[in-house]
Protein backbone atom coordinates (compact mmCIF):
# COMPACT_ATOMS: atom_id res chain seq x y z
CA UNK A 1 0.00 0.00 0.00
CA UNK A 2 1.73 3.28 -1.09
CA UNK A 3 1.96 5.20 2.14
CA UNK A 4 1.66 8.68 0.24
CA UNK A 5 -1.99 7.76 1.53
CA UNK A 6 -1.47 8.96 4.85
CA UNK A 7 0.51 11.35 6.86
CA UNK A 8 2.23 10.77 10.37
CA UNK A 9 1.53 13.11 13.10
CA UNK A 10 2.85 13.48 16.59
CA UNK A 11 -0.01 14.11 18.86
CA UNK A 12 -1.22 13.78 22.22
CA UNK A 13 -3.57 10.72 23.07
CA UNK A 14 -5.50 10.50 26.09
CA UNK A 15 -5.19 7.33 28.31
CA UNK A 16 -6.21 7.08 32.11
CA UNK A 17 -6.36 10.45 32.70
CA UNK A 18 -2.93 11.93 30.89
CA UNK A 19 -1.49 12.75 28.11
CA UNK A 20 1.29 10.62 25.95
CA UNK A 21 2.75 11.52 22.93
CA UNK A 22 2.05 9.25 20.14
CA UNK A 23 2.75 9.11 16.30
CA UNK A 24 -0.80 8.99 14.54
CA UNK A 25 -1.57 7.89 11.10
CA UNK A 26 -4.11 10.60 9.63
CA UNK A 27 -5.39 10.02 5.79
CA UNK A 28 -4.12 12.38 3.00
CA UNK A 29 -6.29 14.85 1.42
CA UNK A 30 -5.55 16.37 -1.96
CA UNK A 31 -7.73 18.91 -4.29
CA UNK A 32 -8.19 17.42 -8.07
CA UNK A 33 -9.49 19.64 -10.39
CA UNK A 34 -11.53 17.69 -12.96
CA UNK A 35 -11.15 19.37 -16.57
CA UNK A 36 -13.10 18.34 -19.74
CA UNK A 37 -11.34 19.23 -23.21
CA UNK A 38 -9.81 22.12 -21.00
CA UNK A 39 -13.12 23.06 -19.80
CA UNK A 40 -13.38 23.13 -15.90
CA UNK A 41 -15.86 21.19 -14.07
CA UNK A 42 -15.19 21.69 -10.47
CA UNK A 43 -12.27 20.85 -7.65
CA UNK A 44 -13.28 18.25 -5.14
CA UNK A 45 -11.50 16.78 -2.00
CA UNK A 46 -9.90 13.43 -2.50
CA UNK A 47 -7.81 10.40 -1.88
CA UNK A 48 -4.91 10.47 -4.12
CA UNK A 49 -4.89 7.35 -5.89
CA UNK A 50 -7.01 6.40 -9.19
CA UNK A 51 -7.87 10.05 -10.62
CA UNK A 52 -8.44 8.80 -13.86
CA UNK A 53 -10.73 5.89 -12.79
CA UNK A 54 -12.66 8.96 -10.47
CA UNK A 55 -12.98 11.68 -13.71
CA UNK A 56 -14.54 8.98 -15.28
CA UNK A 57 -17.28 7.49 -12.98
CA UNK A 58 -17.86 11.12 -12.01
CA UNK A 59 -18.22 12.60 -16.01
CA UNK A 60 -20.26 9.40 -16.70
CA UNK A 61 -22.37 9.71 -13.72
CA UNK A 62 -22.93 13.42 -14.01
CA UNK A 63 -23.63 12.75 -17.95
CA UNK A 64 -21.07 14.88 -19.48
CA UNK A 65 -19.42 12.13 -21.25
CA UNK A 66 -21.49 8.91 -21.98
CA UNK A 67 -18.86 6.64 -21.51
CA UNK A 68 -15.07 5.76 -21.72
CA UNK A 69 -15.51 5.45 -25.21
CA UNK A 70 -15.78 9.28 -25.98
CA UNK A 71 -12.66 9.83 -24.00
CA UNK A 72 -9.14 10.23 -26.22
CA UNK A 73 -6.72 10.57 -23.29
CA UNK A 74 -6.10 11.98 -19.57
CA UNK A 75 -3.67 15.21 -19.57
CA UNK A 76 -2.24 16.03 -15.77
CA UNK A 77 -0.21 19.04 -14.57
CA UNK A 78 3.05 18.21 -12.57
CA UNK A 79 1.40 17.44 -9.54
CA UNK A 80 -1.49 15.35 -10.32
CA UNK A 81 -4.39 17.87 -8.48
CA UNK A 82 -5.52 18.79 -12.46
CA UNK A 83 -6.56 16.49 -14.59
CA UNK A 84 -7.84 17.28 -18.45
CA UNK A 85 -10.02 14.54 -19.59
CA UNK A 86 -9.52 14.86 -23.23
CA UNK A 87 -12.63 13.59 -25.38
CA UNK A 88 -12.16 12.24 -29.60
CA UNK A 89 -14.32 15.15 -30.74
CA UNK A 90 -12.62 17.29 -28.71
CA UNK A 91 -15.79 19.86 -27.96
CA UNK A 92 -16.42 21.95 -25.35
CA UNK A 93 -18.87 20.35 -22.38
CA UNK A 94 -22.53 21.07 -23.29
CA UNK A 95 -23.32 23.26 -20.34
CA UNK A 96 -26.87 22.42 -20.64
CA UNK A 97 -25.89 18.78 -18.94
CA UNK A 98 -24.96 20.79 -15.61
CA UNK A 99 -28.12 22.06 -14.56
CA UNK A 100 -28.67 23.39 -11.16
CA UNK A 101 -25.21 23.17 -8.85
CA UNK A 102 -26.67 21.79 -5.66
CA UNK A 103 -25.17 20.63 -2.15
CA UNK A 104 -24.83 16.94 -2.19
CA UNK A 105 -25.03 14.98 0.73
CA UNK A 106 -21.60 13.23 -0.20
CA UNK A 107 -18.30 13.99 1.80
CA UNK A 108 -14.89 15.04 -0.35
CA UNK A 109 -17.38 16.58 -2.87
CA UNK A 110 -19.63 18.78 -1.55
CA UNK A 111 -21.70 19.34 -5.07
CA UNK A 112 -22.90 17.57 -7.47
CA UNK A 113 -25.20 18.47 -10.77
CA UNK A 114 -29.19 17.63 -11.21
CA UNK A 115 -30.35 18.51 -14.53
CA UNK A 116 -33.56 17.93 -16.00
CA UNK A 117 -32.62 16.37 -19.05
CA UNK A 118 -30.19 13.75 -16.65
CA UNK A 119 -32.64 12.86 -14.64
CA UNK A 120 -34.78 11.59 -17.76
CA UNK A 121 -32.00 9.61 -18.58
CA UNK A 122 -32.80 7.34 -15.48
CA UNK A 123 -34.99 4.38 -16.37
CA UNK A 124 -36.21 1.85 -14.50
CA UNK A 125 -34.19 -1.40 -14.16
CA UNK A 126 -35.05 -4.92 -15.95
CA UNK A 127 -35.60 -7.66 -13.80
CA UNK A 128 -33.02 -9.92 -12.49
CA UNK A 129 -30.18 -10.99 -12.22
CA UNK A 130 -31.24 -12.58 -9.46
CA UNK A 131 -27.74 -13.81 -6.09
CA UNK A 132 -27.24 -14.94 -2.95
CA UNK A 133 -27.86 -13.70 0.15
CA UNK A 134 -25.38 -15.38 1.47
CA UNK A 135 -23.07 -13.13 -1.73
CA UNK A 136 -24.22 -9.97 -0.26
CA UNK A 137 -22.29 -11.24 3.25
CA UNK A 138 -19.44 -12.84 1.94
CA UNK A 139 -18.27 -9.42 -0.43
CA UNK A 140 -18.72 -7.18 2.21
CA UNK A 141 -16.18 -9.02 4.56
CA UNK A 142 -13.84 -8.96 1.80
CA UNK A 143 -14.37 -5.32 0.89
CA UNK A 144 -13.91 -4.54 4.41
CA UNK A 145 -10.48 -6.88 4.72
CA UNK A 146 -9.26 -4.61 1.71
CA UNK A 147 -9.95 -1.54 3.84
CA UNK A 148 -6.06 -0.66 5.20
CA UNK A 149 -6.21 3.17 4.82
CA UNK A 150 -9.05 2.96 6.99
CA UNK A 151 -7.13 0.32 9.10
CA UNK A 152 -4.60 3.00 9.51
CA UNK A 153 -6.15 5.88 10.02
CA UNK A 154 -10.11 5.46 10.22
CA UNK A 155 -10.62 8.56 7.70
CA UNK A 156 -11.98 6.76 4.71
CA UNK A 157 -14.91 5.00 3.07
CA UNK A 158 -14.82 2.04 0.93
CA UNK A 159 -16.80 1.03 -2.20
CA UNK A 160 -16.34 -2.52 -4.10
CA UNK A 161 -17.59 -4.32 -7.08
CA UNK A 162 -18.46 -7.99 -6.84
CA UNK A 163 -20.04 -10.57 -9.51
CA UNK A 164 -22.65 -13.24 -8.80
CA UNK A 165 -19.97 -15.81 -7.54
CA UNK A 166 -19.13 -13.64 -4.54
CA UNK A 167 -15.46 -12.78 -6.37
CA UNK A 168 -14.74 -8.94 -5.54
CA UNK A 169 -13.16 -7.28 -8.46
CA UNK A 170 -12.05 -4.80 -7.68
CA UNK A 171 -11.81 -2.12 -4.12
CA UNK A 172 -10.75 1.24 -3.06
CA UNK A 173 -10.97 3.64 -0.88
CA UNK A 174 -10.96 7.27 -0.36
CA UNK A 175 -12.31 10.22 2.21
CA UNK A 176 -15.16 10.99 0.21
CA UNK A 177 -17.88 7.86 -0.44
CA UNK A 178 -19.28 9.32 -3.66
CA UNK A 179 -15.78 9.52 -4.83
CA UNK A 180 -15.03 6.15 -3.98
CA UNK A 181 -18.15 4.80 -5.80
CA UNK A 182 -16.79 6.74 -8.40
CA UNK A 183 -13.56 5.37 -8.56
CA UNK A 184 -15.27 1.96 -8.53
CA UNK A 185 -17.83 2.74 -11.45
CA UNK A 186 -15.17 4.38 -13.42
CA UNK A 187 -12.33 1.37 -12.95
CA UNK A 188 -15.36 -0.91 -14.47
CA UNK A 189 -15.90 1.63 -17.09
CA UNK A 190 -12.11 1.77 -18.61
CA UNK A 191 -11.70 -1.42 -18.06
CA UNK A 192 -15.15 -2.14 -20.27
CA UNK A 193 -16.51 -4.28 -17.56
CA UNK A 194 -20.66 -4.71 -17.86
CA UNK A 195 -22.22 -3.72 -14.68
CA UNK A 196 -25.94 -4.81 -15.31
CA UNK A 197 -24.65 -7.80 -13.49
CA UNK A 198 -22.54 -6.70 -10.72
CA UNK A 199 -23.20 -6.15 -7.16
CA UNK A 200 -21.85 -2.00 -6.50
CA UNK A 201 -20.98 -2.35 -2.23
CA UNK A 202 -20.03 0.37 -0.10
CA UNK A 203 -18.98 1.06 3.50
CA UNK A 204 -21.25 4.93 3.88
CA UNK A 205 -24.77 5.65 3.80
CA UNK A 206 -26.89 5.15 0.59
CA UNK A 207 -28.76 8.58 -0.43
CA UNK A 208 -30.72 9.62 -3.32
CA UNK A 209 -27.57 10.80 -5.71
CA UNK A 210 -25.56 7.29 -4.55
CA UNK A 211 -28.88 5.16 -5.88
CA UNK A 212 -28.74 7.52 -9.10
CA UNK A 213 -25.55 6.42 -9.89
CA UNK A 214 -25.79 3.35 -10.25
CA UNK A 215 -28.87 3.46 -12.11
CA UNK A 216 -27.21 5.64 -14.71
CA UNK A 217 -24.94 2.84 -14.47
CA UNK A 218 -27.66 0.10 -14.87
CA UNK A 219 -26.05 -1.18 -11.83
CA UNK A 220 -29.17 -3.84 -10.40
CA UNK A 221 -27.66 -3.94 -6.85
CA UNK A 222 -26.79 -1.68 -3.82
CA UNK A 223 -25.07 -3.41 -0.52
CA UNK A 224 -23.68 -0.90 2.65
CA UNK A 225 -22.95 -1.57 5.92
CA UNK A 226 -24.66 1.41 7.15
CA UNK A 227 -28.16 3.03 6.05
CA UNK A 228 -29.85 4.17 3.42
CA UNK A 229 -32.24 7.56 2.95
CA UNK A 230 -35.93 7.69 2.73
CA UNK A 231 -35.34 9.09 -0.89
CA UNK A 232 -32.71 7.02 -1.75
CA UNK A 233 -35.15 4.09 -0.91
CA UNK A 234 -38.37 5.60 -2.55
CA UNK A 235 -35.90 6.10 -5.66
CA UNK A 236 -34.60 2.58 -5.24
CA UNK A 237 -38.25 1.52 -5.37
CA UNK A 238 -39.33 3.30 -8.21
CA UNK A 239 -36.41 2.41 -10.39
CA UNK A 240 -36.64 -1.01 -9.73
CA UNK A 241 -33.14 -0.95 -7.67
CA UNK A 242 -32.17 -3.83 -4.84
CA UNK A 243 -31.38 -1.54 -2.00
CA UNK A 244 -29.42 -3.81 1.04
CA UNK A 245 -28.12 -1.76 4.14
CA UNK A 246 -26.90 -2.86 7.40
CA UNK A 247 -25.20 -5.47 5.66
CA UNK A 248 -22.78 -5.95 9.01
CA UNK A 249 -22.01 -9.76 10.18
CA UNK A 250 -24.98 -12.42 9.28
CA UNK A 251 -27.35 -10.11 8.87
CA UNK A 252 -29.05 -7.15 6.45
CA UNK A 253 -31.83 -5.26 5.86
CA UNK A 254 -33.35 -5.58 2.71
CA UNK A 255 -35.41 -2.34 1.58
CA UNK A 256 -36.05 -2.92 -2.23
CA UNK A 257 -36.20 -5.34 -4.67
CA UNK A 258 -36.95 -8.57 -3.00
CA UNK A 259 -37.00 -10.25 -6.26
CA UNK A 260 -33.44 -10.30 -6.64
CA UNK A 261 -32.22 -12.01 -3.57
CA UNK A 262 -32.51 -15.88 -3.13
CA UNK A 263 -32.10 -17.12 0.45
Amino acid sequence: MNNSLWKNFEIKKLKKGALESVEDNVVQESPLTIMLNGFEILTLQMSPQYQEELATGFLTGEGFIEGPREISGFKFNSDRTVIDVKTTDGKSPDLSRMGKRVMSSGCGRGFTFSSQKQREKVTPLAGGPVFLATIFLKLMEAMEKEGDIFSRTGGTHSAALGDERGTLLFACEDIGRHNAVDKVVGWALLKDIALADKILLCSGRISSEMVTKALINRVPVIVSRSAPTSQGVERARDFNLTLVGFCRGSRFNLYTGEERVKL
